[in-house]
Formats: C-alpha cells, sequence, structure tokens
C-alpha cells in the first residue's frame, strides 16, 4: 500500500464519483478505479458499493476513510515538523553565559529570538569562561557568551565579539582614594586586591598580573571571589579594593564607591563561542539573530 492510494481513496469517499475524483486528482477515471480496485485487493474488503447509481462507502470502507484521514494529517504534520527542524524552527540550544553577559546583552538577544521562534527550546546556564570552554568541547553546551581570550588549543571553537565593558575600581567609601575623580594604577600598588578567581578565568587573571608587573609592582591578591556582589560587599568591609566592569555600577552598594583609572586599562571583551563544527539549524539561526541584533 502506498500513500497515493490513501489519497485516492480520501478523494473518491469525499466526491462519491469517480469522474470528479479523477478530475480532481489529475488522473483518468480508468486508473483511478484500478488503483481502489487494488485497495480493495490488498485490503480484501469492499470499500465503495458501487450497486446503484451513485456509489457509497460501505460500513468498512466509512471506517477505513477515518484512518485513511488519520495517517495522512499525520504524515502531513510529521512532515512539516522536519521542515520546521531543518529550518531551525523547532529543537533545543544549551548556552552558557557569564554574569556579565546577563547583565548586558543576553536578555535582550534572548527575548528577540523567542519572538521569533517560540517553539525552541533554551537550557540558560551560568558558567565562567573557563568552563564554558571545556563545555562547549564536550557538546555540554552549543553556544557560550564568555570574556576572551580563551584557550582553545585545538582551535575547535569560533568567537564572534559583540561588545565590551571598561574597568572600574571598586573603593571603600572611607577610603583616602575615593575623594578622587580618577585613580592612578601606580596608587594601588600597595592595596589589597580582591580578584575573580584565576582558576576561573586564567587568560584574564595572567593579563591582570602582568598589568601590574609592568607598572613595578606584585600584585596584593587577599581574596579570590568569583561573585560579584560578594566582592563588593568585602570592598565595602575595608578588606580591599575590587576591578568590576562598568555596568556593575548599576548595582548599587552601601560604602562601596567607582573610580576609572588614568591609565588606559584593557575592557572586558564579551563574545559568543561555538564549535565550527556544530551543523545544528536552531545554533546557526540563533547566530544570525545575533548578527541581526549587533546590526
Amino acid at each position: 500500500m502506498e500513500l497515493r492510494h490513501l489519497r485516492y481513496f480520501v478523494t473518491v469517499a469525499e466526491e462519491l464519483h469517480f469522474s470528479k475524483a479523477a478530475e480532481k486528482l489529475y488522473v483518468t477515471q480508468p486508473a483511478l478505479s484500478k488503483q481502489i480496485r487494488a485497495l480493495e485487493t490488498e485490503l480484501q474488503v469492499q470499500l465503495f458499493d458501487r450497486a446503484k447509481q451513485k456509489i457509497e462507502l460501505t460500513a468498512a470502507g466509512v471506517v477505513f476513510l477515518e484512518t485513511a484521514r488519520r495517517i495522512l494529517l499525520e504524515i502531513e504534520q510529521g512532515i512539516e515538523k522536519t521542515r520546521q527542524v531543518a529550518r531551525g524552527e523547532i529543537g533545543k540550544l544549551k548556552i552558557g553565559f557569564t554574569a556579565s553577559a546577563l547583565q548586558t546583552v543576553l536578555p535582550e538577544i534572548l527575548d528577540k529570538f523567542r519572538q521569533i521562534y517560540p517553539n525552541v527550546e533554551l537550557n540558560l546556564k551560568e558558567i565562567c569562561t573557563e568552563d564554558q570552554v571545556e563545555a562547549l568541547q564536550d557538546r555540554q553546551i552549543d553556544l557560550g557568551f564568555l570574556h576572551p581570550p580563551i584557550r582553545d588549543r585545538s582551535n575547535s571553537l569560533s568567537l564572534h565579539l559583540l561588545g565590551e565593558e571598561s574597568i572600574l575600581v571598586a573603593i571603600p567609601a572611607s577610603h583616602p582614594l575615593a575623594a578622587l575623580e580618577k585613580i592612578s594604577f601606580k596608587s594601588l600598588a600597595n592595596e589589597p586586591i580582591i580578584a575573580y578567581p584565576r582558576q576561573k578565568a586564567p587568560v584574564l587573571y595572567e593579563q591582570f598580573l602582568q598589568l601590574f608587573q609592568q607598572a613595578g609592582f606584585v600584585t596584593n591578591i587577599v581574596q579570590e571571589v568569583k561573585m560579584t556582589q560578594t566582592r563588593l560587599g568585602l570592598v565595602a568591609a575595608g578588606v580591599g579594593i575590587s576591578f568590576i566592569t562598568a555596568n556593575v555600577q548599576n548595582l548599587s552598594h552601601q560604602g562601596v564607591v567607582y573610580r576609572s583609572l588614568v591609565e588606559p586599562f584593557p575592557p572586558l571583551q564579551l563574545s559568543v563561542a561555538w564549535c565550527k563544527d556544530n551543523r545544528s539549524p536552531v545554533l546557526k539561526e540563533f547566530l544570525h539573530s545575533i548578527l541581526q541584533n549587533k546590526s
């Protein structure tokens, strides 16, 4: 039995006239009659009562009509769903992101994508940059919003720069440096520093240390803390100073002031990263929406 047999049968059952059905199906009446006979022979039942002037469905034909319609509808829906998957309109996408991404571009990107592709399931997880690189390479996530530069020794990842954030110094409000509008990097030589953990972003951490070395002094890191709010809390408590991105100023914290640096300081970059050999249609559409969003 072929799909065309089902389509032929449904059309004849709806028209109850072989000539009209043949015209609708763009086949000859003899050919259509032959196909219906073949279907009845395969099923070993009579589907139409041809004794009268106008053909009618038999009891078996009525039952089979319901079945045939359901099969054709399921196939049609299956084909459409398959096409939607191929177009990236249905599926899943596992996304890793840093806290900074969530505070900047990520909400708008996600909102616009959901409006266009509401049937795509987005699985979101906050992960530090270093862990995102590993998760991408292990296919635990499809896409990452992270901070370059990264360690990608296998050269398996593609990166697209989304933007960058300037760096500020978070200082206790009672600190003498808080009275200045801008702070010189060298004035921080003897200050205790609350830093982002080395293991979470080792490349950026090393760059940070090099900046201090180039200024002629050793970094005095007293705490390594991942959470921005926790770092700010320690700053407010007078434990030390910390470096934060400019967007954190929106998170007002009593006892903390923010100052820019006199000397040029490398901004924190935010990029989207993915595996070069990931052929997911959903990923393709998500990346396309990001490029549109940026333009």
